[in-house]
């Protein structure tokens, strides 16, 4: 029996040194140094998990084997995400009319919903005054007319769609070239668009890549670009109200979030002070 037991236990060493040998071949060495992980942990103890410069890179080099066809339109993918903050549902709405390649600059789209727009906003605000004056005056026919007419235009203007919100981003230059011979390769038009393909798909592709680059499955999706951009513009110096409108944030708070990254790691500011 304890024979048997130890056969066992060599067999399952065994299994397991294969295991390593064959990872090591997937991935390089270098790409096995211990990092600290890509987690924004926020004073609310939200954990905001992001991509850094380094892991973009091997994401674009496990692309670079692909078919052509398929591999310059992956990695200017990936490189529009790493580029702009966008989110994916907004990438993948990009036609190349977008993008101004005399100013490097790229148009896009804000589409994520939002509950009312200005509009509803002041009908809002106009129905809390009618309500306190109805308040002081209950018997008032005239006040209750001009609630009851607000109240239907609410109701009303919640049906209709918000008015489309643009933002514009500046690339660079490299960027811009990439994307104008890309949109050359491919004989684009101006109202085509740049990836015609699903948000499954989009998916897809970036965790395959992710995957073979050794990026850890919790950051092998689109959004972790829109976060990484986020977390690099706010170490290289943007200011919060920049990147607000690069980012496409209703709310301020929301862009700050980001900045809690220049107090997890103190020691370049007390390098830069002078006693």
């Amino acid at each position: 029996m304890r024979t048997e037991r130890k056969e066992n236990d060599d067999n399952k060493k065994g299994r397991v040194g294969v295991e390593v040998k064959m990872v090591d071949q997937v991935l390089p060495a270098e790409w096995h140094e211990i990092e600290a992980p890509a987690v924004l942990k926020t004073s609310s103890g939200k954990e905001i998990k992001y991509i850094r410069r380094h892991e973009v890179q091997r994401i674009l080099s496990c692309l670079q084997g692909r078919p052509a066809c398929r591999s310059g339109r992956d990695r200017l993918l990936v490189e529009v995400l790493w580029n702009t903050g966008a989110r994916i549902s907004e990438v993948l709405e990009l036609t190349a009319e977008s993008v101004n390649f005399n100013q490097h600059t790229i148009t896009i789209r804000s589409i994520k919903k939002r509950k009312f727009h200005k509009k509803a906003k002041d009908i809002r605000n106009e129905i809390r005054g009618l309500e306190l004056a109805l308040a002081n005056d209950p018997d008032s026919k005239i006040l209750q007319r001009k609630l009851d007419d607000a109240r239907r235009r609410l109701s009303a203007c919640k049906k209709e769609p918000p008015p489309p919100v643009f933002r514009t981003i500046p690339i660079t230059a490299d960027l811009s070239g990439k994307i104008a011979a890309y949109c050359m390769e491919n004989s684009l038009k101006n109202h085509d668009r740049l990836f015609p393909i699903s948000r499954v798909r989009a998916y897809h592709i970036i965790r395959r890549a992710g995957e073979k680059a050794g990026i850890d499955k919790d950051r092998c999706h689109p959004h972790v670009f829109r976060h990484g951009f986020a977390v690099n513009a706010v170490l290289s110096g943007v200011p919060p109200l920049v990147l607000r409108r690069w980012m496409g944030h209703a709310r301020i708070e929301t862009t700050l979030v980001y900045t809690e990254v220049l107090a997890q790691d103190t020691k370049d500011y007390l390098e830069r002070m002078r006693f």
